[in-house]
């Protein structure tokens, strides 16, 4: 009975995808249809007919959230299997080991990797899938957590998990990027919990100029707390892209508010919306970067108890590289480190924070200084900062929760050069 429809995805070295497609021997009698998403499409296209069935091959550079819903609305097979990346079948697997019942219409398998394990589906039922549909890749910060974030969405009640070893990895890769993507996947397995917090009350504050790619990520990292935000206020400076288009679909979410104005600089952007907070406290995100699904819940644990002189919170940048693929590599954790003297602050060898604002006292000091230098359009976060340390306390903390995401068209990157002029500015 030919009632699966195999879906490889991630396959970017030709022998590896040979050798899983290879496997598909131990269940052959049940394969209806191979599909391959490729991200290096055409790289991996070439037929092969030495293999006992026809493969078809997806386009999966765009979007691969959008790719699998569409393509999945066509699949007539009964089940739906997926194996990744570095995956193949065993001879453990076979057509006992690969039934579903209707009350568990998913089947998974454990990973493991070090103290830390996690799940991708092995085997759904496609009318299941159907009514499910993955989220966009588009909103994440790497594709991976796709299939994470579907099987915390679907409930544990409709999962069965394997236990026995039907699948193993062709090569074993233990690089530093993988490891921080599962660390980063697991927060999301812990914060499912939704725990609450009282007060002192959080918001976020976004300022997007021309960031349409990237936007999604970093507003969908703080729709899917742990703890959920108080406010969400996002501001478009005068955008020339289709971030606008973006932002309609968030208008309609609950605790998000969306705002646009001309392009003035981020300074300005930010001081339009500063009136609209209304916590305690608000975090600064850029809209290339993206937060940690524990974030508040680590951030207001540190807000608790806080010195009334204290005007800025901040902790480690988690650093990754969007890389010609358009994949994220993870690069280093840059620890801080306590500020003393204006003198140490300017000489901070990267930017302090992340950056958790008192409101009140950003609000006393009439929000971000609108400088001379190039019109206040550059460096805001360091002219806001040697403003308040006038007056106010820093305090720092060894926590790690906000990624910055280093690539070609950051504004930051654009204007390096400017850099120590803006320093000699300042002096």
């Amino acid at each position: 009975m030919k009632d699966i429809h195999v879906l490889f995805i991630n396959y970017n070295i030709r022998s590896d995808l040979r050798k899983a497609l290879s496997s598909l021997n131990y269940i052959l009698p049940r394969v209806n249809k191979v599909t391959v998403f490729d991200s290096h499409y055409p790289y991996l296209s070439s037929p092969d007919s030495s293999l006992p069935f026809d493969i078809d091959h997806i386009n999966a550079r765009e979007d691969l959230g959008i790719t699998l819903n569409t393509y999945i609305e066509a699949i007539e097979s009964e089940y739906v299997l997926f194996l990744f990346t570095y995956e193949l079948l065993t001879s453990a697997v076979n057509g006992n080991t690969l039934t579903l019942k209707d009350d568990k219409p998913i089947m998974t398998v454990y990973h493991e990797s070090k103290d830390l394990y996690y799940q991708f589906p092995f085997m759904v039922k496609t009318s299941f899938l159907k009514d499910s549909p993955f989220a966009l890749e588009r909103e994440v910060p790497f594709r991976e957590i796709i299939f994470h974030l579907w099987l915390l969405k679907n409930g544990e009640s409709n999962v069965v998990t394997l236990k026995e070893n039907v699948i193993e990895e062709i090569r074993k890769i233990s690089n530093i990027t993988n490891n921080e993507k599962l660390k980063f996947a697991h927060k999301f397995k812990k914060s499912s919990l939704n725990t609450t917090l009282s007060a002192p009350t959080l918001s976020v504050m976004i300022s997007n100029f021309n960031m349409e790619k990237f936007l999604s990520v970093a507003i969908r990292s703080c729709t899917m707390q742990s703890v959920p935000f108080d406010q969400i206020i996002v501001v478009d400076d005068g955008s020339t892209d289709n971030s606008l288009k973006f932002l309609e679909r968030y208008k309609t979410y609950p605790n998000i508010q969306c705002f646009s104005k001309v392009n003035e600089g981020k300074a300005k952007a930010l001081n339009y919306i500063l009136p609209f907070i209304t916590s305690d406290f608000v975090l600064e995100l850029d809209s290339d970067d993206w937060l940690d699904p524990d974030a508040v819940f680590l951030i207001k644990n540190r807000l608790e108890n806080l010195p009334s002189n204290i005007a800025v919170v901040y902790g480690n940048w988690r650093y990754w590289n969007q890389n010609s693929a358009e994949e994220v590599e993870f690069l280093r954790v840059r620890h801080g480190k306590s500020v003393n003297s204006h003198e140490e602050l300017l000489s901070y060898p990267f930017p302090l924070g992340p950056r958790i604002y008192r409101t009140s006292i950003l609000k006393e000091e009439k929000g971000f200084p609108i400088i001379d230098f190039e019109q206040g359009r550059l460096y805001e976060d360091i002219a806001i900062l040697v403003q308040l340390f006038k007056s106010y306390g820093f305090f720092y903390d060894d926590f790690t929760i906000y990624n910055v995401r280093k690539h070609n068209d950051s504004i930051t990157k654009k204007n390096h050069s400017k850099w120590n002029d803006f320093r000699k500015f300042l002096k």
